[in-house]
């Protein structure tokens, strides 16, 4: 009769190997599994499958020597392997062994032959790791070293040489000197950029070299390069980083081998069919070029167009004005300023769309993301468009269903789009019509459509709705003004909040409806949410703002322009500041040592000294406790170019042209008023 804990024992042992077997299908760094004494594949876990790329039921009854590559198989490799580890009790190798999809991993595997308690052999165990971002690593070693030993050789079929960090020539071989024709005594200590064309030294290319080098370890090229006698060799250069002990960066090593005369061999051998390459590229060029010519001629058309049509108005009016015809009465004359403020204002927007897609599509463009109401964004969008829409005698009309639902963007951003669609809506919907706001959840997204009775859009020109610079009327007869900015801004400000927008129409005067779609956010807001402005939405004239007083302020204001300097000294000495005007950043240095202004206001695109080189001569000058308050006022309106002013040393920047108000507001900021 067994022992009353056989069963205990039987259970535990039971459970061990449950959990060995688990253990070993659960890891996945390494392939484990096992094979008969035949070679065939009997168990499967995780790591063999993510190494070699078969599931358990494509591999398991298979011979192991289909992971093992033609040249392996050819010379007998899986059963030699079998037989060492029967003999001997393991085997261990590092090699090429193949995936299911017929790539090559170099492999580090060990054989252990199992036996039973009678010695008996009933398989053999197989662990196999993934060595080949190790070998990758060995390889490129190897490479460096061989680089070396044909540098301390002198190998004269290559110029082999070394540089100091800065990039001048530290060593030279026989090789250098028989491919680029200078002797050791006329290089040494000059910058290897005497090597390259001048056209590859002005693009910094041999700075870039280093700088690749020295980030990655090394640098490898195919050019054009220079010998002393100024003819040109068709190169392959290879640059190393050296690094001594503690990482420090000591120099470069330089190996460079001529092609040239590979490269023409090469050369004739492709000759026929380059020149039928070439000739197509000719003609597929030449048709790209008449078109992007066409569609550059057109823009520049529309945008002459569009920048003279306000111009004329503030020209004819101011002209009106400096001959003395003032119109009649003060309506008459209040009318001739709004006239000229809102062409004026107009001419701001057509550059600041501008600027808006350049940012965009060179990735400049930073949103200020917050979890906001996007029913309060569309609610103050429709507020603002709403005077445009009664002055056309069209009805507005929202729908919203979107509660307290949240999104996560930027609110400034989102205005302009929902404010974008709103004014196209009514601009191309004629007097008596209607444009429709609706806003509601659907599913995981809020959907924002602004529908209208308008012209419409042709089936032909919808699927270019979006393009920068598109019209689908660019003749000089069109009805409607514009850039074809506004959707093609749109689409990118909707896209980099993770949203869709579309386009939809049943054809020309049938109307059209945009649709914008943004990803719910989970965050949910209380009912407390802060007036929201359109983001274009300016002082109107006739606004009073209270501004403060200037008494007392002394301001040195410095710009080459008369006019921009007395429209300064008018302006802030209408708020009781006292203004002294410098043509140039030379006289105002020169005024600075004497007398010491409460505040500087100071143009940066100036010639001889720029705003930028006066604040640097100034700063370093001051003391760090007695500087004097600066702002920047330049046409410059980039964001670097803020970024830039303030690193100079300005404390604020202002782009032209400014709001008087905002003028105002800032230098007295910067003297605590």
């Amino acid at each position: 009769m067994p022992p009353e804990n056989s069963g205990d024992k039987r259970g535990a042992l039971r459970d061990s190997e449950e959990r060995f077997k688990l253990l070993v299908e659960s890891v996945r760094h390494y392939a484990i599994f096992m094979l008969s004494p035949s070679g065939h594949v009997l168990t499967w876990n995780a790591g063999a499958e993510r190494f070699k790329g078969y599931k358990a039921h494509e591999i398991i009854g298979q011979h192991f020597s289909r992971f093992y590559p033609p040249e392996a198989l050819a010379s007998g490799l899986p059963e030699h392997e079998l037989k060492v580890a029967t003999a001997t009790g393991a085997f261990e190798d590092e090699g090429w062994r193949l995936r299911k999809d017929g790539s090559l991993f170099w492999a580090n595997v060990v054989i252990t032959a199992l036996r039973d308690a009678q010695g008996e052999l009933v398989g053999f165990a197989e662990v196999t790791r993934d060595m080949t971002q190790r070998r990758g690593h060995e390889e490129e070693l190897r490479l460096s070293e061989e680089r070396f030993r044909l540098l301390v050789e002198g190998v004269a079929d290559y110029a082999i040489f070394m540089l100091d960090p800065n990039g001048r020539v530290a060593t030279w071989n026989t090789g250098a000197e028989r491919i680029k024709g200078y002797t050791a005594g006329e290089i040494i200590g000059r910058h290897f950029s005497v090597f390259y064309p001048e056209e590859a030294r002005e693009s910094r290319w041999p700075e870039h070299e280093l700088q690749v080098a020295a980030e990655k370890g090394s640098f490898t090229d195919i050019g054009w390069r220079l010998r002393k006698d100024g003819t040109t060799f068709w190169a392959s250069v290879t640059l190393t980083a050296l690094r001594d002990d503690t990482g420090r960066l000591i120099g470069y090593a330089k190996l460079t081998r001529d092609l040239t005369e590979a490269k023409r061999i090469e050369a004739i051998e492709i000759a026929d069919r380059q020149r039928e390459e070439i000739l197509e590229a000719e003609r597929s060029a030449r048709m790209t070029a008449q078109r992007a010519t066409r569609l550059k001629d057109e823009f520049l058309a529309t945008l002459s167009h569009e920048l003279r049509t306000p111009l004329s108005a503030i020209l004819g009016w101011t002209q009106l004005l400096l001959r003395g015809a003032t119109p009649k009465g003060p309506e008459e004359q209040k009318r001739a300023i709004e006239v000229i403020d809102r062409n004026a204002r107009a001419q701001v927007q057509l550059i600041d769309d501008l600027l808006d897609l350049s940012r965009i599509m060179t990735g400049k463009l930073r949103l200020d993301l917050h979890q906001i109401s996007f029913s309060s964004v569309v609610e103050a969008a429709v507020d603002s468009a709403k005077p445009a829409a009664e002055a056309k005698g069209i009805r507005l009309k929202t729908i919203s269903g979107a509660g307290q639902d949240v999104v996560s963007g930027d609110s400034a951003r989102l205005q302009q789009v929902v404010w974008n669609l709103l004014t196209n809506a009514i601009k191309f919907t004629p007097k008596g019509g209607q444009v429709q706001v609706l806003l509601q959840r659907v599913n995981s997204h809020l959907e924002l459509n602004v529908s209208d009775t308008g012209i419409g859009i042709p089936a032909s020109y919808l699927p270019h709705v979006f393009d920068r610079f598109s019209q689908k009327d660019t003749s000089t007869t069109r009805a409607f003004g514009g850039l074809g900015l506004g959707l093609a801004i749109c689409k990118q400000l909707v896209e980099l909040h993770g949203g869709v927008i579309t386009a939809a129409s049943e054809g020309e005067g049938m109307g059209a409806t945009f649709s914008v779609q943004l990803p719910l956010s989970i965050v949910r807001l209380d009912d407390r949410s802060a007036p929201r402005i359109h983001p274009t939405a300016e002082t109107q004239p006739g606004e009073m703002l209270s501004l403060p007083r200037l008494d007392g302020v002394h301001v040195f204001a410095v710009d080459d322009e008369s006019d921009a300097r007395e429209l300064l000294r008018t302006v802030l000495a209408d708020q009781g500041a006292k203004v002294t005007s410098f043509a140039s950043a030379e006289d105002a240095l020169a005024a600075l040592k004497t007398t010491k202004p409460t505040v500087l206001v100071c143009d940066v695109g100036m010639p001889k000294m720029d705003g930028y080189q006066l604040i640097r001569k100034l700063r370093a000058d001051e003391s760090r406790s007695d500087r004097i308050p600066a702002l920047a006022l330049t046409a410059f309106a980039r964001a670097e170019d803020r970024k830039r002013s303030l690193i100079a040393g300005y404390q604020a920047h202002l782009a032209k042209p400014f709001d008087v108000g905002e003028l105002i507001l800032v230098v007295a900021d910067l003297v605590g008023r």
